[in-house]
């Protein structure tokens, strides 16, 4: 199994995620589409039961964070694209059981307080997978660096400069093609 790199966005950004309609969902599924201002960056495939999660808890009703997970597999990098979102137990959900004795144990929290903080700000969140991002081999800005790439891009897909994987394997059957 390949090395898998994380990229994030410095800031949350507003994104919109929205039922569509593709011939390419699998019946059963439901199609989500994320956009990112009136732009897709990203589209995928979920149960029925997840779009209705999403749709209840209002995970994009404020702007989140965009973390990139990049690996080296064919055709050249392969990204999944999530949301940090926050994710608020239900009340209604039973809280840990009174323990006396939990007193005179040592917390891991305790223990490790410079870690502390770091804890704190993950607790509460969770991701949300968006969709998959390819760059082909050919395509590849930083060639001999994972990290790099992976960066690269997020960035390029947040500023908008990211194309349909079908429209770049059509670009690239129409260039291999012998002039008419």
């Amino acid at each position: 199994m390949s090395d898998v790199v994380l990229a994030a966005t410095d800031r949350p950004l507003p994104v919109a995620v929205r039922p569509i309609e593709d011939e390419r969902v699998p019946t059963g599924m439901v199609g989500l589409a994320s956009y990112l201002g009136d732009r897709l960056i990203a589209r995928c495939a979920v149960a029925p039961e997840v779009a209705d999660f999403i749709k209840a808890r209002e995970l994009f009703e404020q702007p989140v964070q965009l973390v990139l997970a990049g690996r080296e597999e064919p055709p050249g990098l392969q990204c999944r694209l999530f949301a940090v979102v926050p994710v608020a137990l239900d009340e209604d959900q039973p809280s840990e059981p009174d323990e006396p004795w939990a007193a005179s144990v040592p917390r891991f929290e305790d223990q490790v307080a410079d870690e502390q903080d770091e804890i704190d700000r993950l607790e509460g969140q969770g991701m949300v997978f968006l969709g998959q991002i390819v760059r082909f081999a050919k395509d590849r800005r930083h060639p001999d660096d994972l990290a790099l790439e992976t960066a690269d891009v997020l960035r390029t897909l947040v500023e908008g400069k990211a194309g349909e994987v079908v429209d770049r394997v059509l670009d690239d059957l129409l260039d291999d093609l012998p002039p008419a």
